[in-house]
């Protein structure tokens, strides 16, 4: 990969370094190994337990939250006051991603192709932060990124994606001032 190198300022500064901000979920690993669905059964069963609805209307309802909040842990929060600490460890700390995932030596050679001294690399992800770092350190590539920013489930509100706020936060976190700084790599 070849990078541009960025010129100096007039007074010899090196202007912001550029971020990319990698998307944890169906970007670092493929789709093919169906986490995603996994995931939409435990949440499915996370509702109808809880909620005791049916199996049809746990479907649904976690069908309308996604689409409406971006993930149904909102929803959960928002119409239910459900304690969104107990539903991560009910749902997403609860796949089995070590029976599915492994060190994945390609990703990991092609980010280590990525120029470090051109781009900072970062992780996002609407997931708890247990999620995002057990996802990478299964994956073998935990140490070539600089921070993770993640959906704070602990947060009152929680922000995330795509709310403007959580790239905003994600901006903050990782230290970048201008829009043009950043690069999003996800699906």
């Amino acid at each position: 990969m070849a990078m541009v190198h960025l010129p100096k300022h007039a007074d010899g500064t090196d202007p912001e370094k550029p971020v990319l901000f990698f998307d944890i979920d169906n970007c670092l690993y493929s789709r093919h190994l169906k986490v995603h669905e996994v995931l939409s059964g435990l949440i499915d069963c996370y509702f109808k337990k809880h909620l005791g609805l049916s199996h049809e209307n746990a479907i649904l309802l976690h069908q309308v939250y996604y689409k409406r909040y971006g993930q149904a842990i909102e929803g959960l929060v928002r119409h239910h006051q459900i304690d969104p600490m107990v539903y991560n460890v009910s749902v997403d700390d609860a796949l089995p991603l070590e029976d599915i995932m492994k060190p994945d030596p390609e990703l990991r050679r092609l980010l280590e192709d990525i120029d470090t001294t051109e781009v900072r690399l970062w992780l996002l992800t609407n997931a708890y932060k247990t999620h995002g770092e057990r996802v990478v350190r299964l994956l073998g590539v935990d140490d070539l990124f600089e921070g993770l920013t993640y959906c704070n489930y602990s947060e009152t509100p929680f922000t995330s994606k795509p709310h403007i706020d959580m790239f905003k936060k994600a901006m903050r976190e990782a230290g970048v001032q201008k829009n043009e700084s950043c690069y999003f790599v996800g699906k």
